[in-house]
């Protein structure tokens, strides 16, 4: 037989603060942050968390907001105000550079109204490409230090 101890119960009378009073109001989240950008980046699976840095220096350039598909917010890489789709939000800004996302429909209507859509993936026959008015086939590690490099170089 086992022998279980139970601590014993102890009652502290405490005072009633009363009723509780709000002093503010604040969101942890930046809900309209995409939906006022004029440039968004969009980042899909193919972009792992710990890649995110690597991004930074085309951000910069850009003035650029980070997007996300619906995948990568569901892994929690990035808050759900940052998803870009059909259910998520719905975006107009003057460029959009799709980074290692496939682009499949529901994310794509999430972008129809961009300006300007620049899609970066290494599959060649991804949906994105569909969506895009400019598509670089290649690894997004390799193309985006080019492009950081003749973006410098030009302005």
């Amino acid at each position: 037989r086992a022998v279980v101890t139970v601590p014993a119960v102890q009652t502290i009378a405490m005072a009633s603060r009363g009723r509780i009073r709000v002093l503010a109001r604040t969101r942890d989240d930046d809900l309209d942050t995409l939906a006022e950008a004029a440039v968004v980046m969009g980042g899909g699976r193919g972009v792992a968390p710990g890649e995110y840095d690597a991004l930074e220096p085309l951000r910069t350039l850009l003035g650029a907001e980070l997007g996300a598909t619906r995948k990568v917010t569901d892994e929690g890489w990035l808050p759900r105000a940052r998803q870009v789709r059909i259910t998520g939000r719905s975006i107009a800004p003057r460029l959009f550079v799709s980074i290692g996302a496939s682009g499949k429909f529901n994310h794509t209507v999430g972008l129809r109204a961009a300006r300007t859509v620049l899609a970066i993936n290494n599959d060649a026959g991804a949906p994105i490409f569909q969506a895009a008015d400019i598509g670089i086939v290649a690894d997004w590690r390799g193309a985006l230090p080019l492009i950081v490099a003749e973006l410098r170089a030009t302005t």
